[in-house]
């Protein structure tokens, strides 16, 4: 029977090269450089030691506090300008109507 240390490299022949990460009673867990984790099935797996490094990883950037207030204080900005934007359009809106129902409703003068 098979038995893999947690964090030795492996490959199976579906999936390619992977990690193994847990070593269960009968199973094996194996993240993939795919970053997917697959849980096997020892006894039955074809899996098989393998001495390819694993992949080099990424370090991720977090944002700084700065910026991400720097970045809530423009869009509330933007949000107040487009509120007085839509508000003065609809006055203005209101205000031609109502202008153009009262030359409407206005008796015409005839000439006689």
């Amino acid at each position: 029977m098979k038995r893999f240390e947690v964090g030795s490299r492996v490959h199976e022949p579906t999936y390619g090269l992977g990690s193994v990460i847990a070593v269960e009673d009968a199973f094996t867990r194996i993240q993939f450089d795919d970053k997917t984790v697959r849980k096997f099935l020892t006894s039955l797996a074809k899996i098989e030691p393998s001495s390819e490094p694993a992949p080099p990883t990424r370090a991720r950037k977090r944002k700084t506090a700065t910026a991400s207030k720097t970045t809530k204080k423009a869009a509330k900005k933007t949000t107040k300008k487009a509120a007085k934007k839509t508000t003065k359009a609809a006055a203005k809106k209101t205000t031609k109507s109502a202008a153009k129902s009262a030359t409407k409703s206005a008796p015409k003068k005839s000439a006689k």
